[in-house]
């Protein structure tokens, strides 16, 4: 079945509207912390957590998102599982402890977990490799539109309504823009696997490829340290080392989004014009993690210092989607569902990790009567640590296959 432009770019639209929603899910607890922490009755670790949930339901759940993708295609996949996150929205904002919470996060992260890359999969059969990598970035700063939403007019509106219907208000959201891409999805034509195929002999067979090894270790830390300060420390750290209320926090969260959308606006195209994904997430990350270092180094810069520097580490961290077209081009036509979704599983999990971790540590450092300065020190400290660490292993991936691949 062949899909005419017009409707490949209303289905872009419609699944942009979904992927914003699904970053508006990822990213809201940070504008609502003191308020969480209060109603729920938790602390910083339980906070982590729920953070956490959503990432790990969202990793977990991309061994079967790729698995339907290439079996059923992207219009059930999607459609199908976004109703997890009608009904763990409306769960979460009737939450009254931390296990109903936590609950809530993991459906939302289930229904949210085929989006991004239902829509991927059907750019990458539906356009030439050359154009995916720019798509996918201009699809990804899309979606990242919705970290702006869950910034400031989300803390209006939380403050207007109350957060538990706010929440309710993106329920309601979800359902609509659910229904609308049951009807306006069309998959493309699915790719014949060879005879005797399986998930786990397809995920061996990605990972004998000596490429894909650097590509998944730094798909692992790529998303980690600038979605972990984004969703979860932004608002805390403005809020207890320069005491911002809610409203100007939401300014400093919006602010962050809309860096990192940018980055993900241009990172893409940057890498298709000079046709290198590798130099643009290598460069993109030198500078991501000098910002964070300079951040934990100077421990209790200015204001403005710091949000300039945070805005630096976005400007630059979100080189996600440039990655996953660098692995792409590794990857068999007919496992490309399983091949993307496995290294946004990988993606998704080490963000998942980094949250509970970070959690953890910040309870740990604060319960030992660390200073808020140098509790965030150290987080900004390891944020550039395991980044570095990740984007060194990376460097040994080649810029494209050779003849042999």
């Amino acid at each position: 079945m062949t899909i005419s432009v017009a409707h490949r770019r209303l289905i872009f639209f419609v699944a942009a509207l979904a992927y914003m929603l699904s970053q508006f899910y990822r990213s809201f607890l940070t504008v609502i912390v003191d308020e969480l922490m209060r109603d729920l009755s938790i602390g910083p670790q339980a906070y982590g957590a729920l953070g956490s949930a959503w990432f790990f339901a969202f990793s977990l759940f991309q061994f079967a998102v790729g698995a339907m993708l290439d079996t059923l295609g992207p219009r059930r996949t999607i459609t199908g599982l976004m109703v997890f996150a009608v009904g763990g929205a409306f769960m979460f904002a009737s939450a009254t402890t931390e296990g109903a919470a936590l609950f809530a996060m993991v459906l939302i992260g289930i229904g949210c977990s085929p989006i991004l890359m239902g829509a991927l999969y059907f750019f990458a059969k539906t356009e030439p490799p050359q154009r995916f990598a720019a798509l996918g970035s201009i699809f990804l700063s899309c979606g990242l539109i919705g970290s702006l939403i869950s910034a400031t007019p989300f803390a209006y509106l939380a403050q207007w309504l109350g957060w538990r219907d706010a929440i309710r208000v993106f329920g309601v959201l979800t359902a609509i823009i659910a229904v609308a891409l049951y009807f306006v999805f069309r998959d493309p034509e699915a790719e014949p696997a060879p005879a005797g195929g399986s998930l786990i002999g397809d995920l061996v067979t990605l990972l004998k490829v000596p490429a894909m090894l650097p590509i998944l270790i730094m798909s692992f830390m790529v998303s980690a340290p600038i979605f972990t300060e984004r969703s979860l420390w932004v608002g805390p750290f403005f809020s207890q080392v320069y005491a911002l209320s809610p409203i100007a926090r939401g300014n400093v969260v919006l602010f962050i989004a809309l860096c990192m959308t940018i980055c993900a606006m241009f990172s893409g195209p940057i890498a298709s014009r000079i046709d290198s994904p590798r130099k643009v997430v290598v460069w993109g990350n030198v500078i991501c993690i000098l910002a964070f270092l300079a951040l934990g180094l100077l421990g209790n810069p200015p204001m403005m210092v710091a949000l300039v520097l945070l805005g630096i580490a976005a400007l630059t961290g979100v080189t996600y989607a440039v990655l996953l077209a660098h692995g792409r081009l590794f990857m068999p036509a007919h496992v490309l569902g399983r091949g993307i979704t496995f290294i946004n599983f990988v993606s998704i999990g080490g963000t998942g990790v980094a949250q509970f971790l970070s959690g953890a540590a910040v309870e740990r450092m604060q319960g030992a009567g660390w200073s808020p300065v140098a509790t965030y020190s150290a987080l900004h400290l390891a944020f550039a640590a395991t980044l570095a660490l990740a984007l060194i292993a990376y460097l040994r991936s080649p810029e494209r296959p050779g003849p042999a691949t």
